[in-house]
This record gives C-alpha cells, structure tokens and sequence, in this order.
C-alpha cells in the first residue's frame, strides 16, 4: 500500500466515523452539490486543515485568498502523488507547494467527493477562501505555502 493510499483511506476513515457521506465523482449533468459552512465541515474533519495545492508558477498568488471556486483536499500527498491522485490541471507540474486553509474561515464549502478517475477525496470552496483561512503553523498572522517534499 502506497502512503498516498492509506492517508486517503485514513481520512475516510475519519469522514465517515462523523457521519458524513464521501459522495461520488462529479458528472455532468450533476445537479450543484449541497452547501456546507466551514464550521460543519472543521467539525467533520476534527480540526484537520484543508491542502491547496499549487504549481511553483503560482507561489504566492493565493496567499491573500482567491475569490474564485477551487479545489481543495485533507489528504497529504507527495508532490508525486499530487497529479494522480487529485487530476489536478497541468499534469507535468509536480506540485511541491501548499496552503494550509482552515475550513471554519471558509464561509461555503461543496463535499466531500471523490475525484473523478481516481481514489482521491476533494472539496469545492465555490467562492475561494478570504486570506484568514490560510494557516501557517507557528505563524498565526501569516500567510504563506508550505513546502511539500
């Protein structure tokens, strides 16, 4: 079992053990997926933060948040691991860099579900994160990535 593996079946584990249904890929003529506030998905998640990834390319960009719907995961990935496991766009692009975000400063967020061709577990947060939600450990008042090796 690769650990890109057991740290998805981990979280899960840990989704399901609170009561919250890992819903199915995304499909076209899905309706929207349901709303949660960020408060209900921290309590699912007990405390766990959320990964977005990023290419080098965009280092810094997102640090003051985003307004626009992205792509966000619990799970920890290598940056080898990263493309396969969440289909994420430009898959030459190993991504070695992440936000730590807090759920809870996220006002909406869409999941979990799986990720469409793969084994991975993603959230939508429909209108981004406000840069509160970034959270670098031992920093409280800072904003920046954390290098993924």
């Amino acid at each position: 079992m690769t650990t890109a593996a057991l740290n998805t079946y981990l979280d899960y584990l840990m989704i399901l053990a609170h009561g919250t249904e890992v819903q199915r890929e995304l499909r076209a003529d899905d309706p929207p997926r349901p709303y949660r506030s960020g408060d209900a998905v921290a309590r699912g998640l007990c405390g766990r933060l959320l990964l977005h990834y990023v290419t080098e390319a965009n280092v810094g960009r997102f640090r003051q948040g985003r307004a626009d719907a992205c792509y966000v995961t619990p799970t920890a990935l290598s940056p080898e691991d990263t493309v396969d496991w969440l289909r994420l766009p430009a898959p030459s692009q190993l991504r070695r860099y992440a936000l730590l975000l807090r759920p809870d400063a996220i006002e909406w967020i869409q999941g979990p579900m799986q990720v469409a061709f793969s084994r991975g577990i993603q959230y939508i947060l429909p209108a981004g994160f406000p840069k509160e939600a970034v959270f670098v450990p031992g920093a409280p008042d800072s904003q920046w990535e954390c290098v993924i090796s």
